[in-house]
């Protein structure tokens, strides 16, 4: 791997020194870069990333059989746990690249009425969900991602992001940050709540993701839902190492770790998008709050940790009026 200068002052300096290398057909990084201007690099001390998504003929990473031997050393109980801590990693890596790929407008949470779907019955909720979810998508243009979570008694109900493509009205309440909260109408299936997205929007991300898996299972054999039209983030290779990236922690947490198993070391890198004012100039990172000290304004959904839900009947369609978004 080409020598990196540590003296440079930034991802993208780093980033573009690093195609000055002769390169190759697999890479040390992998590098999302999303519209917004944040970027995720995740360094690995071995060239694992394949473009094509393919390897080289007789290559292995180091380790590989090792890896197998743990496995067949493990219990399958072990197993069974490494597996779906992997997959739900996976899918929280994927719902934060669709959630930040796409300009999302409501925080919403979808429940159930028992009168008209069995809410523990997640073969009969999905069948109906889906029916409904792919109607707005068809006639009104919905773009989606949904977490199911399972309540305490066993009912589930879904966290996660709308586009603008459905109809809120004011449901006269608000959250405990003031924030007016709406009822979706259109939801025919049980009862909503929804909010405008606001302040940190890659906590809010994050705080949908870590619905996944919460509870250590996959509702009904499916950890989100997603649908519409949905861009991706845009995926880059370089040859960058993990000691390189640990350079620009100044530009984001820098998250270290190693899979022993396979012989491999890691280094992630998230970054935020900078915030810019009405005329363009840039005010900081997102999430700084230069009138607080500097402290992170909260998230769209800071204050609302379990989210109220309203008793708004099922397919109920207040007049039209002023007031409605």
């Amino acid at each position: 791997m080409k020598a990196i200068d540590h003296n440079l002052p930034s991802v993208a300096a780093l980033l573009h020194q690093a195609q000055k290398g002769p390169g190759g057909p697999c890479a040390t990084c992998r590098v999302k870069t999303y519209p917004d201007g944040s970027v995720e690099l995740l360094a690995c001390d071995q060239a694992v990333f394949h473009p094509k998504g393919w390897e080289r003929a007789g290559w292995h990473p180091k380790g590989r059989q090792r890896a197998a031997t743990a496995a067949r050393e493990a219990t399958p109980e072990e197993n069974q746990r490494a597996n779906l801590d992997r997959a739900m990693r996976r899918a929280r890596a994927q719902v934060r690249d669709i959630a930040l790929a796409n300009p999302f407008r409501w925080f919403v949470t979808l429940t159930l009425d028992q009168a008209r779907v069995d809410r523990h019955d997640m073969a009969a909720i999905t069948r109906k969900l889906n029916a409904w979810l792919d109607n707005q998508v068809r006639r009104h243009g919905l773009a989606y991602v949904l977490v199911p979570e399972r309540h305490k008694d066993g009912a589930i109900h879904f966290h996660g992001f709308f586009n603008d493509a459905v109809r809120a009205v004011p449901s006269g309440h608000a959250d405990k940050g003031g924030h007016p909260i709406f009822n979706l109408p259109g939801w025919t299936l049980g009862f909503t709540t929804a909010i405008q997205l606001y302040g940190d929007y890659h906590a809010a991300v994050g705080y949908v993701c870590k619905y996944i898996g919460k509870q250590g299972e996959k509702p009904g054999g499916r950890w989100y839902y997603s649908g519409g039209q949905l861009a991706r983030p845009e995926v880059t290779y370089a040859d960058v190492g993990p000691r390189d990236v640990e350079q620009l922690a100044g530009e984001g947490g820098v998250h270290r770790f190693d899979v022993p198993e396979a012989g491999l070391s890691f280094a992630l890198l998230r970054t935020l998008p900078e915030r810019r004012d009405f005329g363009g100039k840039t005010c900081g990172k997102l999430g700084e709050d230069r009138h607080h000290g500097g402290r992170p304004e909260l998230p769209m959904v800071g204050a609302l940790p379990e989210p109220e839900v309203l008793e708004v009947h099922p397919g109920q369609r207040p007049a039209e009026g002023p007031g409605q978004v």
